[in-house]
């Protein structure tokens, strides 16, 4: 009898430290996941494209990490919002000027009325794409005294495989 009750234990025993070697392996998985993610925001956060032009004042800087799992690889964002006293439309002069040649931008129809949108892919990495949507002010923006529009500028992208 004891022995039979030695092996249940022993098999019991075995088991429970496989599930733990199991569930350590995939919260080391997540982890390495979560640090994959992050290089991704660091790198995305230092792209031009997401700096604020001369003149802007910074409203607000986001990212999120996109998660998922080896197989699923959801992406990873960057956004920052300023204001600028320069006019929708001109912001997407500005965008076209200063980042076709890396970003190959487009512009999209469907922007907000009165503001401009275009979106774009990193010409070294077609998997880190940008969207830039430009609008007037609105009563409720905490925009300083002199700014002609609001631009949010999102930027995204997937860790390796």
């Amino acid at each position: 009898m004891m022995r039979g009750r030695a092996r249940r234990l022993a098999v019991a025993t075995t088991l429970t430290a496989a599930a733990v070697v199991v569930v350590a392996a995939g919260l080391g998985a997540c982890t390495n996941t979560d640090a994959a993610d992050q290089q991704v925001i660091d790198r995305l956060l230092t792209l031009d494209v997401l700096s604020v032009p001369p003149g802007a004042a910074e409203l607000s800087r986001t990212s999120a990490k996109g998660g998922g799992n080896a197989a699923i690889r959801n992406s990873s964002t960057a956004t920052v919002v300023y204001a600028s006293p320069r006019t929708p439309a001109e912001v997407g002069q500005d965008v076209h000027a200063k980042f076709d040649a890396q970003w190959r931008f487009i512009d999209n129809r469907g922007g907000p009325i009165g503001g401009w949108q275009g979106s774009g892919a990193l010409a070294s990495d077609p998997g880190t794409v940008a969207n830039v949507v430009a609008r007037a002010v609105a009563s409720g923006d905490k925009a300083p005294a002199g700014s002609r529009s609001v631009v949010t500028v999102t930027v995204s992208a997937t860790r390796p495989g």
